[in-house]
């Protein structure tokens, strides 16, 4: 009989060991996972200090991944965040936020009167593009030389950058000078 239950309880003992692992991970994992499921504010266009109040009295934090121009959200305010608003995410997580910086442009320099070459040259190195170029005619004026620009002089600008250039005088004006300039260099 005592061999018997030998047989009994090694199986016994092995079977509650098992069974005390598995309940023990289950309470482990269930203890994990219930913790607070935190809904995810939207951060953007808000400022660092009132983003940071906004996540800390959820249970959340922020990270400060870096900033990045953008024209429609002033400076030292929030453009993206790494978790879309309204997400659910457990308490303690970390959220990621990128700072703006402003417009990319502070004041556009003067080019009117200016080639476009020599301006493209000067707009260049302020990362600067011509988005929009208009050509007209002008009488006055010489054929490749800027009028116009928008945004004008030293104004505040953001990354749309247009001129208006000229293509001189009328093809008439043009023929007539040809010949006027022929006519003087063979006398």
């Amino acid at each position: 009989m005592q061999t018997m239950s030998r047989w009994v309880k090694v199986p016994l003992y092995f079977f509650l060991v098992i069974l005390f692992g598995i309940v023990s991970g289950y309470l482990t994992f269930t203890a994990l996972t219930m913790s607070r499921t935190i809904e995810v504010p939207n951060l953007i266009g808000k400022g660092m200090v009132e983003g940071n109040d906004l996540l800390r009295s959820k249970g959340l934090y922020m990270r400060l991944e870096g900033d990045d121009y953008d024209a429609t959200i002033p400076q030292g305010n929030i453009i993206r965040q790494d978790i879309p608003a309204g997400t659910g995410v457990k308490s303690g997580r970390e959220i990621r936020v990128v700072l703006s910086r402003g417009a990319r442009l502070a004041h556009v320099p003067d080019v009117v009167g200016q080639q476009v070459e020599q301006a493209e040259s000067q707009l260049q190195p302020r990362g600067i593009k011509i988005n929009r170029v208009v050509y007209v005619r002008s009488e006055t004026v010489p054929k490749g030389t800027i009028l116009a620009q928008r945004p004008e002089p030293n104004e505040r600008g953001g990354e749309q950058f247009s001129i208006l250039v000229s293509l001189g005088g009328s093809e008439k004006s043009e023929t007539a000078a040809r010949t006027d300039r022929k006519k003087k260099e063979e006398q």
